[in-house]
């Protein structure tokens, strides 16, 4: 890092425009224990790009920052020079209601961005934690899926544009404004997901859906969470239009009634949600009721119209962790995720915080401590069942001996050429992705 020593980090000022190098305010841009040297925040993509342009010149390793709603995702970083904050461009860039298409600067948050389009009824079909915080550019760099991702997809399946900065600060963009117009390599879908290793996401464009007619949630009770469980593959076998089929513990449960979802109650719960023409709606929740009555849950079903509030909630768990504790994330087909319980459960036996989307297979858990070795070996028995886990956070000890991603697999050296074309200097997140990309 002999480049970074080059440029005085008071010296910033000179170069660059909102320079912070107050040692008390960049606490707040900490990874992993790692506080940057500066922060700054842009406001323009050519803010953007002129920040990258003196990173690359001095050798700075950059994190971009936006709601900082998933910060504890990833490995600690292998070096940090700079903060790049984009929650100043926030701002709606172009939007046709007519072709269900906006165009967003990547600081706006998915919460302003919904109820901008709640104005013409419309909306983006995503979901993610503590949404009034989480910003675009972040949602996408993580590309993460939602409990409702067997509905909705995620993030890629919505950009149809993108508008990125180079590590070197050249500006780029891939797709357009329109649903159909991409020809060659469909850029968007590589950079969403790339965790801000490739460049730094300034705009995006996505396709809408209208507001459903309605939009119905049913809680039941259960005796169990492994009952939920399989009453939530149940009835999403049996209604495959649900729009969300999300199995909770009673500790998961009681937590999220203290976020605001009123209609659980401090026991195992199934949640179901339906949304459509409200007929539409109400046979679908009908169909996944008598399933999930049939696979044994006899309580009965409560109905709620606090629907964002109710289903956000839940949403929130994915990463309402202690700082010092553990919250695991697996993938699996729907099919298995009951064996894969079993085999999480008796590894860790003291978690009692659990959260299954019941019709896409991800399980949620958080327990109090876990060693590397603990890790591997559970990632090891839950090969055969095609299970992939992912420490979504952790204290940076554990990450420093453990891989939170897993095994990269024979796409690493792909990867690894693919940063190597649009990061050559490697300062954009370097360590944090898979591989240490």
């Amino acid at each position: 890092m002999a480049g970074a020593e080059t440029v005085d980090t008071a010296g910033l000022a000179s170069l660059l425009d909102h320079v912070d190098i107050d040692q008390d305010r960049l606490q707040r841009y900490a990874v992993d224990g790692v506080v940057p040297r500066a922060a700054t925040r842009a406001h323009s993509i050519s803010e953007v790009g002129r920040v990258q342009s003196v990173a690359t010149e001095h050798d700075f390793a950059v994190i971009v920052h936006g709601g900082r709603t998933m910060l504890g995702l990833g490995m600690p970083p292998r070096r940090y020079d700079m903060a790049l904050d984009l929650s100043g461009l926030n701002q709606v860039v172009d939007y046709e209601p007519n072709d269900f298409t906006i165009t967003v600067e990547a600081g706006m948050t998915l919460a302003e961005l919904q109820r901008h389009l709640a104005t013409n009824g419309q909306f983006l079909p995503l979901d993610h934690p503590h949404f009034e915080r989480a910003t675009l550019g972040g949602l996408c760099a993580v590309g993460r899926g939602g409990l409702r991702r067997n509905s909705f997809g995620g993030p890629r399946d919505w950009l149809i544009g993108m508008r990125m900065v180079k590590a070197d600060g050249t500006p780029i963009k891939g797709g357009g404004k329109v649903v159909k117009n991409v020809s060659g390599y469909d850029l968007p879908k590589l950079f969403a997901g790339s965790l801000g290793t490739l460049g730094v996401i300034v705009e995006l464009t996505f396709k809408l859906r209208p507001q459903p007619a309605s939009d119905q949630v049913l809680a039941i009770n259960a005796p169990t969470f492994e009952a939920a469980l399989e009453a939530g593959r149940a009835a999403s076998q049996a209604a495959p239009f649900l729009n969300g089929c999300a199995a909770l513990s009673a500790d998961a449960a009681s937590e999220a009634r203290g976020l605001g979802a009123r209609v659980l109650h401090d026991q195992p719960a199934l949640l179901l949600r339906a949304n459509g023409l409200e007929s539409a709606a109400s046979e679908v929740l009908a169909q996944a009721l008598q399933a999930a009555r049939e696979a044994g849950l006899e309580g009965p079903e409560r109905s709620t119209g606090a629907i964002v509030e109710t289903w956000q909630a839940v949403v929130d768990l994915e990463t309402q962790t202690s700082t010092d504790h553990v919250r695991l994330r697996l993938g699996l087909p729907p099919a298995n995720l009951g064996r894969a319980q079993q085999i999480v459960n008796r590894t860790f036996p003291e978690a009692t915080s659990w959260i299954a989307a019941a019709d896409s297979g991800l399980l949620f858990t958080e327990v109090p401590s876990a060693d590397a070795d603990t890790i591997t070996a559970l990632r090891n028995e839950l090969g055969p069942l095609q299970g992939r886990l992912t420490v979504e956070s952790a204290p940076t000890e554990l990450k420093q001996a453990c891989n939170v991603w897993g095994p990269s697999g024979p796409g690493a050296r792909l990867m690894h050429n693919i940063k190597e074309q649009f990061d050559p200097q490697g300062i954009l997140n370097p360590g944090r992705y898979v591989d240490g990309i």
